[in-house]
């Protein structure tokens, strides 16, 4: 059976003037609820039963315009006794088949929809089973709000037909204006008291962090103390807050942030800025501060609002992690650092003990002999330049922060990792001014940022290496420049790049992309600090190739237009040379010196002596003219002395080679490789006894080998 098959019995028609009466009392009724309302859908409640009870209607309903995408009309309110009708319909206000019964005409026209007879009015066709069922007979929808303010409609439903007259329809349309003024009002009124109620606790929550944070919060006028939070006391160590208000700021700073802090006050920005202060306790004591500062409005006038954090403690644990980095570092250049100190002492002794067995023999002349103590005296510079610079950068710094040659500091970085680069390949180019590009910090730490990210440009390309195409060569490049404000400092890699994923990680502590055992993760994180300590930022890149890191810190503009001093010159040596015998030993080393100094040791134990200073260079020469013995060096650029070694083994197992190294690890694992009665390994510095001692028996024919 239908749900709309059972009747609902009607009531009487009503006279013209009791109807007029109704709407009337109805009229004034929702007058009286609309001055007395206090909630929105209170109001609409109210309105509906005062339609039901006080106009007689069978049902009274009040619908919401939804902006959804069937345009619905969502009841909010209702009264009567077949409310039930609602459930069972489906009305919007759109253009639609359900949007063109009154309800919706109504709200798109913004004009009262009365209909006469639901019977017969075509319109409401798709609703009239309903309303027959409820015992509807006509009906009125009045819309709620105008244009854009439209919100709904009102309906009233009656079970005569024609209840609703021009006069009637006007009353109940002042009904519905009066209503939509009085939710707005009442929306209005939710607005306020909302906005009142989260001021209140936007206040309350304001003063519990103000009085509840660790930090101190100091609020100044022109300099002078206008506030200040009870962490104020504990920070700078006053009995209480109120003991700060009214005392002038530059009290509290240390002498060596004065200068600047009183630019500051003078001079305030409107952004906000994040400094590191030395500032003063009440009795004196110094103390680092980080300092947040921003521009407010205290009491109608404008003021700066400091939030000051003790770091005193974070400086302390930063220096130990500068420290244990550097140590870090130290430890991972290690192997590089014996090999280039072997460099120059190999030199020197090979120079020194040559010397002087021409002495004995009487054949150095005043000029050789010069020379000999002049490039003697050349090279042990270089091992104090080296040896100078690890101590500088292994200490802890307690240097006071002052301008500084940034373009030195980079330059002393390269110089000092760069003869590490050499053997691998990898060639360093640079782009730097010669102009003093001046910045305020600490020298040494700028250059431990520099040699750090050169360090892991290096283990990046030498990842790289193991998979790249035998044409591809490993770059490094080092640009600096500046835009009258800024030092700007880039280094640059080819090799395998960033993931994007870990871009955002990699100044995190402790964080490594680097196999177990080849990285602490300090690196970065460290160098982050120390760069930001000197009011600049450490930034990776986008680069299509490789990584790229760059480095901005502010320019000493008042200190430019100064030229740094000349870098010293190295003193020219050309070896004397000297032919001897048939005996062929070919010396490699890319060391110039080093292999001049010993070519002309051999020569004068009489043997002809050819040089080279790459394995490829080595080879060629060695296919062309074979040597008796090979004396080379371990750690060249393009190619290692490992790869010679084996080339030459191909070709003459029972060729005789001595390998002149300083490389400890590389020393260790060729000796349990490569060292028999054909193949000895002598670290430098190289005595030349032992090395003449070598060439004699390796000279001798294989039968009289010693085994």
């Amino acid at each position: 059976m239908s749900t709309f098959e059972k009747r609902v019995p009607g009531r009487d028609r009503r006279k013209e003037g009791q109807i007029l009466d109704q709407a009337v009392r109805l009229l004034a009724r929702s007058t009286e609820a609309l001055v007395a309302a206090r909630d929105e859908y209170a109001l609409l409640e109210e309105i509906c039963r005062i339609g039901v009870e006080e106009g007689g209607y069978r049902l009274a309903w009040i619908g919401y315009a939804r902006n959804d995408a069937a345009r619905t009309v969502a009841p909010v309110a209702k009264a009567g006794l077949s409310h039930e009708y609602l459930d069972q319909i489906q009305i919007s206000w759109g253009e639609g088949p359900s949007g063109q019964g009154p309800t919706g005409r109504a709200i798109r026209s913004g004009i009262p929809i009365v209909v006469n007879d639901t019977e017969t009015d075509p319109s409401f066709e798709p609703w009239r089973e309903g309303a027959r069922f409820c015992g509807f007979r006509s009906s009125v929808t009045l819309p709620i709000g105008e244009n854009r303010n439209r919100i709904g409609a009102l309906m009233f439903y009656d079970s005569q037909p024609a209840s609703f007259t021009p006069q009637t329809v006007s009353f109940l349309q002042t009904i519905a204006s009066n209503l939509a003024q009085g939710i707005a009002a009442l929306r209005m009124k939710a607005q306020h008291d909302l906005t009142v109620r989260e001021l209140a606790e936007s206040e309350e929550r304001y003063r519990s962090l103000i009085d509840m944070t660790p930090d101190a919060i100091v609020v100044h006028g022109q300099g002078t103390i206008l506030f200040a939070n009870p962490a104020s006391a504990r920070v700078f160590g006053a009995e209480s807050s109120a003991i700060l208000v009214g005392r002038p700021v530059l009290d509290f700073i240390h002498a060596e942030s004065l200068q600047v802090a009183a630019v500051r006050i003078a001079d305030p920005t409107d952004s906000h800025t994040l400094s590191q202060f030395k500032l003063l306790r009440i009795n004196g004591q110094p103390f680092d501060a980080e300092v947040l500062a921003c521009s407010i409005t205290f009491h109608g006038v404008l003021a700066r609002l400091l939030v000051i954090r003790d770091v005193t403690e974070r400086t302390h644990v930063q220096e130990q992690l500068l420290q244990t980095a550097k140590l870090a570092t130290l430890g991972e250049m290690a192997a590089g650092l014996v090999h280039e100190l072997s460099q120059p002492l190999n030199i020197i002794r090979l120079t020194a003990e040559g010397a002087l067995m021409l002495i004995e023999r009487g054949k150095a002349t005043p000029d050789w002999q010069t020379q000999q103590f002049a490039l003697v005296a050349e090279q042990c510079e270089r091992t104090a330049e080296i040896i100078d610079d690890i101590r500088i950068f292994s200490r802890r710094d307690t240097s006071p922060i002052q301008v500084f040659d940034s373009m030195m500091a980079v330059r002393s970085a390269i110089d000092v990792l760069s003869g590490q680069f050499r053997p691998d390949g990898i060639e360093i180019w640079q782009s730097i001014p010669s102009a003093m590009l001046p910045i305020k910090g600490r020298r040494v730490q700028l250059e431990q940022v520099v040699m750090n990210l050169l360090t892991n440009a290096h283990h990046a390309l030498r990842d790289k290496r193991e998979t790249a195409p035998k044409t591809w060569r490993p770059e490094i490049n080092v640009t600096a420049s500046h835009d009258g404000q800024w030092v700007r400092i880039e280094v640059a890699d080819n090799g395998p790049g960033i993931a994007a994923e870990i871009k955002p990680r990699l100044f995190e502590p402790f964080f490594t992309t680097k196999a177990a055992g080849r990285g602490t993760g300090l690196g970065l994180s460290v160098s982050f600090s120390l760069i930001r300590a000197m009011g600049g930022t450490l930034e990776v890149e986008d680069s299509p190739e490789g990584a790229s890191f760059s480095i901005a810190l502010p320019l000493e503009v008042d200190c430019l237009g100064t030229t740094p001093p000349p870098r010293p010159a190295n003193a020219a040596y050309t070896p004397r040379s000297g032919t001897y015998g048939n005996a062929h030993i070919m010396v490699v080393d890319d060391e110039t010196a080093a292999a001049d100094t010993l070519a002309h040791y051999l020569r004068e134990m009489g043997c002809r002596v050819s040089t080279a200073g790459t394995v490829a260079q080595a080879w060629a020469t060695f296919t062309t003219d074979p040597a008796d013995v090979v004396i080379t060096d371990l750690r060249m650029p393009a190619g290692s002395g490992e790869e010679l070694v084996e080339k030459l083994r191909d070709f003459d197992p029972l060729l005789p080679i001595i390998i002149v190294t300083g490389h400890l690890g590389a020393t260790e694992r060729v000796a349990a490789n490569l060292e028999d009665d054909r193949c000895a390994i002598l670290k430098k510095p190289v005595a030349l006894g032992r090395l003449g001692e070598l060439v004699t028996v390796f000279l001798q024919p294989p039968a009289e080998f010693p085994l």
